[in-house]
C-alpha cells in the first residue's frame, strides 16, 4: 500500500501568510502605481482632441496638442489633384498656449479630484483659443505657389453680332481658372473654421480650389439680356426689310435694301446706322435733283440754249430733314414711296426737269412772252418790261409766281402812281405780270421809252388768259 503525504497544519498556515502577504504588497503596490499615474500629471486613459496625454502634466501635455495642431496637414485639391500642401503652421495658425494652458491645468485638478483606480477611457475636447497671423497666411497664399500653368481668365457673357448667322447672339459667360486672393483667404478660412468645429486635431484638411475661389465673370447673362437679342434681331429684320422709293414726278429712285443693309453697323450689342453713308446718299441726290440756286440751263422758244444765273425757282431737298425722316422710315420694316423732304418746291417735275413743260418764258430782247401748260404752249403775246435805265430794268432770273390777285391796286410813292390792274401776278422784289391799259402797244422797243418800273406789261387779254392758266407756283424764266 502506497502511503499518502499529508501537508501540516503549520505549514498551511505559512503558505496563507505568505499569500495574504503577497495580496497585500500587490495592493500597495497598485495604490503606489496609481498615486504615482496619478499625481501631478492628467492620468491614465486621457486623450485631448483624439490626442493621448495620458500620465503626462499639463504642460506637456499644451506642448504635445500645440504640436500636433501646428503640423495638421492641409491640401489643396484642384480638378482631384494636389496642388499645394502645407501645414496649420505655415499657414500662419496656432494655438495660444496660456489658454491652452491653462484649460490643461483645470483639466489636471478636476481629474485628480476624481481619481480612479481602475479608470475608463476619456477623450476631452477642449475649447481652444486659436491664433492666426495674417501677413503669414497671406505669404503662404501666393499666388505663384499654385502651380506653374497657365491659368484661363474668365469671359464676360456679351451680346455680339455673329458674321455667319448675320443676327445678333448672346455667348454665356465662362468661368475661368484665375485665382481671387480675396476668395482664396475666405475660403481657407472658411474651411478651416468647419475642420475645427468637427475635430481641432485629426487628418488632412482638404481646401477646395474650384469657382469658388476663381475670379468670376463680372457679367453673367440675364433675361435682359436676351431679350435685347430679341430686339437687336427684330430692328435687324426691319432695316434688312425695308425699301424707300423716292418720286421725282414720274421718275423714281429705289433705295433698296442691298443698300440699306451696307449701312448697318453691327457693334458689339448696339446696332446703328452710318450716318456718314446715309449723308452722302442723301448729298448725292439732291445734287442729282436739286434745281434751285445753281445756274439753269435753259431751252428757248427760239431754239438756242441760255444760262440763267439769277435761278430762285426749283426744288432743294432738306438734307437734315430728310436724314431724320429716312432714319425713320428705315426702322418700320415696310416698302415706303414718297418725296424727299423738300426745303423749297417748285410747281411739278419729272426727275431733273423742274419745268415739265409747264412755265412761263419771257425774252426781255424780243420782248415777247410764252406761256406753256404740260407740254404745250398756250399763248405767246407781245410784252413791256421795265425801261432799260437804273432802277426799273427788269430782274433776269427764274421765279415762281408768288400769288395772283384781281383786280389790284399799284402803288408807289418812290415813282408817285396809284393805279389799278384787273389781274396781278407777282415774281420778285415787287415785280410781277400784269395787265397795262395804259399802253398803247406791246413789243418792239417801246420798253426803251415807255417801258415800266420792272414789271412785265400785257395786253388785258392775254394777262385774263394767263392768270386763269397759272397758279401760285408757276415758274416764270426770264432772260
Amino acid at each position: 500500500m502506497e502511503k499518502k503525504s499529508t501537508i501540516s497544519k503549520k505549514t498551511l498556515k505559512i503558505i496563507l501568510g505568505i499569500c495574504i502577504a503577497a495580496a497585500i504588497l500587490a495592493v500597495a503596490g497598485l495604490f503606489g502605481y496609481t498615486y504615482m499615474a496619478d499625481h501631478n500629471t492628467l492620468g491614465r486613459k486621457i486623450s485631448v482632441w483624439g490626442v493621448e496625454v495620458s500620465r503626462l502634466d499639463a504642460k506637456q501635455a499644451e506642448e504635445k496638442i500645440a504640436a500636433e495642431f501646428e503640423n495638421r496637414p492641409v491640401s489643396f485639391q484642384e480638378n482631384d489633384k494636389e496642388v499645394y500642401s502645407m501645414t496649420l503652421k505655415d499657414l500662419g495658425y496656432s494655438l495660444n498656449e496660456e489658454d491652452l494652458l491653462n484649460k490643461l491645468t483645470d483639466l489636471q485638478k478636476q481629474r485628480e479630484e476624481n481619481r480612479k483606480i481602475f479608470p475608463k477611457e476619456e477623450n476631452v475636447n477642449l475649447e481652444c483659443q486659436m491664433e492666426e497671423d495674417e501677413e503669414q497666411e497671406k505669404q503662404a497664399l501666393d499666388l505663384s505657389n499654385f502651380g506653374t500653368e497657365e491659368r484661363k481668365s474668365s469671359t464676360d457673357a456679351s451680346i455680339q453680332y455673329n458674321e455667319e448667322k448675320k443676327e445678333f447672339i448672346l455667348v454665356k459667360q465662362v468661368q475661368g481658372t484665375e485665382i481671387d486672393p480675396d476668395k482664396l483667404e475666405t475660403t481657407v478660412d472658411t474651411n478651416l473654421n468647419a475642420a475645427f468645429d468637427t475635430a481641432l486635431l485629426g487628418d488632412t484638411i482638404t481646401i477646395p480650389l474650384n469657382k469658388h475661389v476663381y475670379i468670376s465673370p463680372a457679367v453673367t447673362a440675364t433675361e435682359d439680356m436676351e431679350n435685347k437679342v430679341t430686339s437687336l434681331n427684330s430692328q435687324l429684320k426691319k432695316y434688312r426689310s425695308t425699301t424707300v422709293t423716292y418720286t421725282f414726278g414720274s421718275e423714281t429712285v429705289v433705295l433698296d435694301a442691298d443698300t440699306i443693309s451696307s449701312w448697318l453697323k453691327a457693334e458689339g450689342e448696339t446696332l446703328t446706322l452710318d450716318e456718314d453713308a446715309i449723308k452722302t446718299y442723301i448729298s448725292d441726290l439732291a445734287n442729282k435733283y436739286n434745281t434751285i440756286y445753281v445756274p439753269r440751263t435753259f431751252h428757248t422758244s427760239t431754239g438756242t440754249d441760255v444760262t440763267i444765273e439769277g435761278n430762285e425757282y426749283g426744288y432743294r431737298i432738306d438734307q437734315d430733314g430728310e436724314y431724320a425722316q429716312l432714319v425713320e422710315d428705315l426702322k418700320s420694316g415696310t416698302a415706303v414711296t414718297r418725296d424727299p423732304v423738300y426745303s423749297k418746291t417748285g410747281y411739278q417735275r419729272n426727275g431733273t426737269d423742274d419745268l415739265a413743260g409747264s412755265y412761263i418764258e419771257v425774252s426781255l430782247d424780243a420782248q415777247h412772252l410764252w406761256l406753256y401748260k404740260n407740254g404745250k404752249l398756250v399763248t405767246e403775246t407781245d410784252i413791256v418790261s421795265g425801261k432799260p435805265v437804273k432802277g426799273r430794268e427788269t430782274y433776269r432770273g427764274a421765279w415762281p409766281i408768288a400769288y395772283k390777285a384781281s383786280p389790284f391796286n399799284l402803288t408807289s410813292a418812290e415813282y408817285g402812281y396809284d393805279v389799278k390792274v384787273n389781274y396781278w401776278m407777282p415774281f420778285v422784289y415787287g415785280q410781277g405780270l400784269h395787265d397795262a391799259s395804259w399802253q398803247s402797244s406791246f413789243g418792239g422797243n417801246r420798253y426803251k421809252t415807255n417801258g415800266s418800273h420792272g414789271c412785265i406789261n400785257l395786253p388785258k387779254d392775254q394777262a385774263a388768259l394767263i392768270y386763269e392758266t397759272i397758279d401760285a407756283g408757276y415758274p416764270i424764266i426770264i432772260y
